[in-house]
């Protein structure tokens, strides 16, 4: 209520804090909820595919060639590095800043305990199966307010499936 008041009124902070939510890449968790907008000034986004080749005579020529018969793409990866934002309403001075300690708590237990998230990219794009699968933060004294950091984020893919897709040999493969 009192951030929606000082953006109505064109408060500065409270107009670029609104901003940086709604451009700058976050970080989502569901359980228990939370949300950390991240001030990014490295990003790059990384897959690969895996591509199996075998070789094969030609039919009727006896040219050897390799065919490529399966392509499986490898899940996304993010590299960000930045910094983990406060409060500019709450934290005016580097010397007392309880929302940057709670965002990187959440960000550690987050990595600690390999729980899933959701990530908001610098497109604005969601991904909803993620997990921080590397972090560094970085104590400056010159920084303030905030929390440098470097971190990689890789998404998850799961197969889903019910016991009614499965065949009868799937079935009995089971343990």
């Amino acid at each position: 209520m009192l951030l929606t008041r000082a953006i109505v009124r064109g408060v500065p902070s409270a107009l670029n804090m609104a901003k940086s939510l709604l451009e700058n890449p976050a970080i989502v968790s569901q359980t228990p909820p939370w949300s950390i907008s991240l001030e990014v000034e490295n990003y790059s986004k990384h897959s690969s595919a895996e591509v199996s080749q075998r070789p094969v005579i030609v039919p009727g020529t006896g040219v050897k060639q390799y065919l490529n018969d399966n392509v499986a793409p490898s899940p996304n990866e993010w590299t960000l590095s930045g910094y983990i934002p406060g409060d500019n309403l709450v934290e005016q001075t580097c010397l007392f800043t309880p929302v940057v300690m709670a965002n990187l708590q959440y960000l550690w237990t987050a990595y600690e305990l390999g729980s899933r998230i959701i990530y908001k990219d610098t497109d604005q794009r969601i991904y909803t199966d993620c997990v921080i699968a590397d972090l560094e933060t970085n104590y400056t004294k010159d920084c303030k307010n905030k929390m440098p950091f470097t971190m990689t984020i890789r998404q998850i893919k799961t197969i889903e499936a019910s016991l009614a897709d499965l065949t009868e040999a799937q079935i009995n493969a089971l343990p």
